[in-house]
């Protein structure tokens, strides 16, 4: 389930390059203004398979109207567009209704939005082979057994990264469902990768803008649009858009 939010400042703001630290708090902020039981379980818990933990959710990056760029971000912005989605619709309605009770504003960076409008909306009918592009960034990581804290980001032009990008998807679906995967073969390619490095609770992350294309079971593919592709999801990485 995903809810599209259109944004408006009274006033020019400037849009920090780093935002997406802000973002994430701001999530975790409505949904305990609703249930702290839940959002606090996200947080701390979250879905769960073997040791891995999994909060499943996902955001676009902020999309400004207008604005001019310099060495601090985007200056001048007054309208953003953000999308938020989640395979758990508890999350979504629970985030939504954060969003509401603070009487339907924003607080980032400085400045408050009025949500001037919102849109929630089910996926749309997503077969396989279908062509998608990243509306947040995506990183890909393996463990790194040298440095536990720090893991190595994956490039695209490597093999492991989609044997990563598939295997991170699968047990993400497990996690949300409780049960083994025992689809079909899924298959993902990736072209027109960008580069991007970002700065996010004061970690850098490697991630890629690009294109891609998904082979196999529909259910996982949807979960894919759902709950994002990758690692770091709940931060702002691997949402994606049908092209």
């Amino acid at each position: 389930m995903r809810v599209r939010f259109l944004l408006e400042s009274s006033k020019a703001v400037v849009l920090p390059w780093d935002y997406r630290t802000e973002l994430t708090r701001a999530i975790y902020r409505y949904l305990n203004l609703i249930d702290s039981n839940y959002g606090e379980w996200l947080s701390k818990e979250g879905f769960r398979w073997g040791k891995r933990c999994y909060r499943l959710f996902v955001y676009s990056d902020l999309f400004p109207r207008q604005g001019r760029v310099s060495e601090k971000g985007f200056e001048g912005v007054e309208t953003i567009t953000w999308e938020v989605s989640s395979p758990d619709k508890r999350f979504v309605e629970t985030l939504v209704s954060g969003v509401e009770q603070e009487g339907r504003q924003v607080t980032l960076f400085g400045a408050t939005f009025q949500i001037i409008d919102k849109a929630m909306f089910e996926p749309p009918c997503l077969r396989s082979g279908l062509v998608f592009r990243t509306i947040s960034p995506v990183s890909v990581s393996v463990p790194n057994p040298d440095h536990p804290r720090h893991p190595i980001y994956l490039k695209p032009d490597q093999p492991e990264f989609v044997e990563a990008l598939e295997k991170n998807l699968i047990k993400k679906w497990q996690a949300f469902r409780g049960k083994e995967w025992n689809g079909s073969e899924f298959r993902i390619r990736v072209w027109n990768p960008k580069r991007k490095l970002i700065r996010v609770f004061d970690i850098m992350v490697l991630a890629w803008h690009l294109n891609l294309q998904m082979w196999g079971d529909e259910e996982l593919i949807k979960f894919a649009y759902d709950a994002g592709l990758g690692v770091k999801n709940s931060q702002g990485f691997g949402m994606i858009q049908p092209l």
